[in-house]
């Protein structure tokens, strides 16, 4: 009788510890990594046919355009367009909690990030480094 509590017990802690893990792993019901639902500081969401703030990709050596761009308010969103014949991405360097991003842009492709908290938000170009930009939402 002993042996099948203890048993039950070892059984019962590895579900237990299995289901945190799961937990911090994503599926705890918030967004990725354990992350609460409604605190993702950007979004990529579908580019909006106007209401954007515009940004260009001119090439890896002149780079973002503007490289610097300070936005009207929280909730902007802003659209990156691929004015390149390659492939570049938006990639965040520091952001504020919750706020990382990744988009990669095909040439002649566009991308959009919604920002919904205030920050500065520095980026750049993983496949061409030098290529660097900031979106400061007030």
């Amino acid at each position: 009788m002993k042996h099948n509590i203890k048993s039950i017990l070892s059984i019962t802690r590895l579900f237990v510890v299995l289901a945190l893990i799961l937990y911090s792993c994503g599926g705890g019901g918030g967004y990725g990594g354990g992350v609460p639902q409604g605190t993702l500081t950007v979004q990529a969401v579908t580019c909006p046919a106007s209401g954007t703030t515009d940004i260009s990709i001119v090439s890896s050596a002149s780079g973002f355009n503007p490289s610097s761009e300070t936005v009207p308010a929280v909730n902007t969103t802003v659209k990156w367009t691929n004015n390149d014949s390659v492939q570049h991405t938006v990639t965040s360097t520091t952001v504020p909690l919750y706020g990382t991003f990744n988009e990669s842009v095909n040439a002649g492709a566009s991308v959009c990030l919604k920002f919904t908290a205030a920050g500065t938000f520095n980026y750049h170009c993983s496949i061409h480094p030098s290529m660097t930009g900031t979106v400061i939402v007030p």
